[in-house]
């Protein structure tokens, strides 16, 4: 399917990409991390929370598992995709937001591991005139995580 079809009126489709490097004898341990549900679970600050339709909040990820994150001025509801040794994805619904539904709506994120590097891929609609805003704000944001992670 074409995403750009479906681009909501209004909006465009950015792309943010990053990349954090870990030593190799340290990345096993921070890929296990990125695939359990506790990383995110138990790492929030109040008032952010994560919840995964699971029976348990802990433990690996699987396929079609729905998870929402929310707190102020965040709802992002969606479902793990595929989960490999090297990749996983998150699909969003429609009706996420980050800050309005009427600013950005999240619809992917992709994590892909290669030797030391992971790659980080956020795919989002957004009003073209806060596209520069959201790029500076995702340096911000995840510029703490190769340190939570």
């Amino acid at each position: 399917m074409n995403q750009e079809m479906n681009t909501p009126e209004g909006f465009i489709i950015d792309q943010y990409e990053r990349d954090f490097y870990f030593s190799e004898d340290k990345m096993s341990l921070i890929w296990k991390r990125l695939q359990r549900r506790e990383t995110f679970t138990k790492g929030q600050l109040f008032p952010y929370k994560v919840e995964f339709s699971a029976s348990s909040q802990e433990g690996e990820f699987s396929p079609g598992e729905l998870n929402i994150h929310h707190g102020p001025l965040l709802s992002v509801h969606g479902v793990i995709g595929e989960v490999t040794s090297s990749y996983r994805s998150l699909h969003y619904f429609y009706g996420s937001y980050v800050i309005s539904f009427r600013l950005i709506r999240p619809v992917q994120l992709d994590f892909y591991r290669y030797n030391n590097r992971i790659h980080l891929k956020l795919k989002v609609y957004i009003r073209p005139w806060f596209k520069t805003t959201w790029r500076f704000l995702n340096q911000v944001f995840w510029s703490g995580f190769r340190i939570s992670i």
